[in-house]
């Protein structure tokens, strides 16, 4: 362990990239080959194989009191500590005692192992407390990281296989490639230390990397009509469903295994005639089947086992638009033999629509955007007809035209530091508009600024610091922000009463002060509007006895 802490360290303490990599790769290097997939999956931040559906389950509740055994400070001691670092693991290293041992690597997944393995708490408890009891301060204090899930060190799947090809001296393109068809950061580093990387390939089962499509609002560049199609951008999920030997999977964009708070679809997934992995969006749909809006959908997300009235009110459906194995992988393939394969089986798919070569090509865009959001979705997805699905990659085969609902001027409110390269600096910011003479909060935001600008915000935002606690800021409310956002629902979260949906940051309003932000009545007249256009339902009306 204490190699793998150093190399952490060293990797946490540097904003470059090319640092990280260097520091990570001569960690790699070093490892047996018993250990590398190990440190493999720490390094990312897991502890479980990525294929292991279990839940650890633990949290801040049985590893304080572990904690609190081992250190003979009170649990209360600990969540002081906590709140003063900011961080629960940086408070075990000041609080726990070091008694001069240090714990084996290989130790570390056999412990973990019977964590996972066992439901009792109690035994739970006793295990995480030998593991704390057998660990030095500064190894706990990534441990706690990495079972909570907040090993936050800088490092992204991109670092970490920049690093491991300079480690077993492999051409990028080449482990990307295959680390798109490897969910698990272990097994990847297995294949690149035994040079099997061309033996990756897409099994039912194991999570594919998402091909991305680019955000355009406007097409700038040329397409060739001939070669182009276009389909409405559901507003769902993103999800990929695996069926084989009467098993189903399913997976969520960020690769988090979803079946069972879907277990409807799986039954219905569970018909195809034939091994399968397919691409698509899950949504809440009426009667009739059509979509809902993605504010329906939330009420079955998060739940881990939904009982069958939440099941019976928030009916969702699967509808498909790509397929990734069919029998056999067919990454290779093009998009239209690939929608050839998909359209033979027993799934609903996205209608598309062929481009008329012979007419002006950005009219029939906005066309099929305004019609797309006739129907509820939210936007336009252009695909070229001759692209093979890219795992992983992000790029000009697909894109997608969503514009935005609507911008606000708001005022921070409070502000909040980064992780990864943005540790150092705020980059999350809270705002707020008007409610007669108070400010009430709407929403967050991270996105949109330049390293620039976050730069000069940091200083400005600290300069009228009111109060900090760990890594959060309340601010005097003297910045004025214009913020975009694709749409308005209804939040018990916030004081307003409102949140914004993917709000970014437009730009810096230092041409207004805070007195003219706007208002609680623009926001809700904008809400309102959507209930009109059908992009929202209304909250259903509760009775005396409901």
């Amino acid at each position: 362990m204490q190699r793998l802490v150093h190399a952490l360290d060293a990797a946490k303490d540097t904003r470059s990239r090319k640092a990280k990599v260097r520091h990570l790769s001569a960690l790699l290097k070093s490892l047996s080959r018993e250990e590398l997939p190990h440190a493999a999956r720490f390094i990312l931040g897991r502890v479980l194989h990525a294929n292991d559906a279990r839940n650890l389950g633990v949290g801040w509740a049985l590893l304080s009191a572990a904690a609190a055994e081992v250190s003979g400070h009170s649990i209360h001691e600990i969540g002081l500590k906590s709140r003063e670092l900011g961080d629960f693991g940086d408070a075990l290293e000041v609080l726990l005692p070091s008694h001069g041992k240090n714990l084996p690597l290989l130790e570390v997944p056999k412990l973990i192992e019977r964590v996972a393995s066992t439901p009792d708490r109690i035994v739970k408890q006793q295990l995480l407390t030998e593991l704390l009891a057998r660990t030095a301060p500064w190894e706990a204090r990534y441990l706690v990281k990495a079972i909570l899930g907040e090993l936050r060190i800088g490092v992204q799947l991109g670092i970490f296989e920049e690093a491991l090809a300079d480690a077993f001296g492999i051409e990028l393109d080449v482990l990307r490639k295959a680390s798109a068809l490897t969910p698990d950061p272990g097994d990847l580093a297995g294949l690149a230390a035994d040079k099997k990387l061309d033996s990756a390939s897409v099994v039912p089962g194991n999570v594919v990397a998402f091909m991305l499509a680019s955000p355009t609002e406007t097409v700038k560049e040329p397409l060739d009509p001939a070669l182009t199609i276009l389909e409405d951008k559901l507003d769902g999920i993103r999800a990929q469903a695996h069926v084989w030997g009467g098993q189903v999977r399913i997976f969520a964009r960020g690769q988090d295994d979803i079946t069972v708070q879907f277990p409807d679809l799986a039954m219905v997934l569970a018909r195809m005639p034939r091994q399968v992995v397919i691409d698509g969006e899950i949504i809440a749909v009426k009667p009739d089947g059509s979509a809902r809006p993605f504010q329906a959908l939330q009420a079955r997300l998060g739940r881990t086992s939904p009982g069958k009235g939440v099941i019976a009110k928030t009916p969702v459906g699967f509808v498909a638009y790509d397929c990734l194995f069919d029998g056999e992988p067919i990454l290779h393939l093009t998009w239209k033999e690939r929608r050839t394969r998909l359209e033979a089986l027993p799934v609903k798919t996205n209608a598309v629509i062929a481009v008329d070569a012979s007419k002006p090509l950005e009219p029939q865009i906005d066309e099929a955007f305004a019609a797309a959001r006739k129907r509820g979705n939210e936007g336009v997805m252009i695909k070229r007809s001759d692209s093979i699905y890219e795992a992983g990659r992000r790029g000009n085969a697909w894109r997608k035209v969503k514009r935005a609902f609507g911008t606000l001027d708001v005022v921070i409110t409070r502000a909040e530091r980064g992780h990864g390269k943005r540790a150092g600096v705020l980059s999350d910011y809270t705002f707020a508009v008007w409610k007669g003479p108070h400010l009430v909060e709407i929403g967050r935001a991270y996105s949109g600024l330049t390293d620039v600008e976050i730069d000069d915000l940091t200083a400005r935002l600290e300069a009228i610091t009111i109060e900090q606690q760990g890594p959060y800021h309340l601010v005097k409310p003297l910045i004025v922000i214009e913020v975009a956002f694709d749409g308005i629902q209804s939040s018990s979260r916030h004081d307003s009463g409102y949140a914004l949906r993917f709000p970014r940051i437009a730009r810096i309003r230092d041409d207004k002060k805070p007195a003219e932000a706007d208002t609680i009545e623009t926001l809700r007249a904008l809400f309102e509007a959507q209930l009109d256009t059908g992009h929202l339902e209304k909250p259903p009306q509760l009775g005396l006895f409901d």
